[in-house]
């Protein structure tokens, strides 16, 4: 093993791989909503970066409400026809759809209540703020490792780590503060975004 196999490297290192792709769609693009990054290089946030392309499939935001309605519904564009049924049905169905593919099924007004009990603008907030809070834990949980690791190892992820954290920065903040700025609705909790 590259890093060893100290147990607490091992299962360090192990909670940090199996969770990182959640945390990276947290701070990146929730509910499937899609790509909000630059065109090209696909690096960093630019929300409306692809949305106004020839094919504009993304995410359709106006200050009402987000996603683009891919049912077989009248209005929709049918996407989900291309699935066998039940799965089909089930991705008509806002109620039933998966979160995590919502907004890339259906387009959804910013006061709707998810599952969880929040707004969909709210989740937004929460998720983007939540994702920058797991890579400043995953620093943290990297930098308890320090002295167990060969210097030039622990040294090379930590640097990738604060890029991430930057990284996660610069996606919270874009993307909070489009929507922000879009709906005109405040973070329930009070963080700042900038306005």
């Amino acid at each position: 093993l590259t890093l060893g196999n100290d147990p607490t490297v091992v299962s360090t290192v192990t909670a940090m791989l199996m969770n990182s792709r959640a945390t990276y769609e947290k701070y990146n693009a929730p509910l499937g909503i899609g790509w909000m990054c630059n065109p090209s290089y696909h690096y960093g946030p630019n929300v409306d970066g692809y949305e106004y392309a020839y094919w504009g499939t993304y995410h359709r935001a106006d200050h009402l409400a987000i996603g683009v309605d891919r049912t077989r519904a009248p209005g929709g564009t049918a996407y989900t026809a291309q699935y066998a049924e039940p799965v089909a049905a089930l991705y008509d169905d806002p109620a039933h759809c998966p979160e995590e593919l919502l907004l890339f099924f259906h387009r959804v007004p910013y006061d709707r209540y998810l599952r969880s009990g929040v707004t969909l603008i709210q989740h937004i907030y929460y998720t983007h703020f939540e994702g920058v809070e797991e890579v400043e834990a995953m620093i943290r949980e990297w930098d308890d490792l320090q002295g167990t690791l060969h210097p030039e190892a622990y040294k090379s992820v930590a640097e990738r780590l604060q890029t991430q954290l930057r990284d996660a920065c610069e996606w919270r903040d874009v993307v909070n503060t489009y929507f922000c700025r879009k709906t005109g609705i405040p973070d329930g909790k009070g963080r700042k975004i900038h306005t």
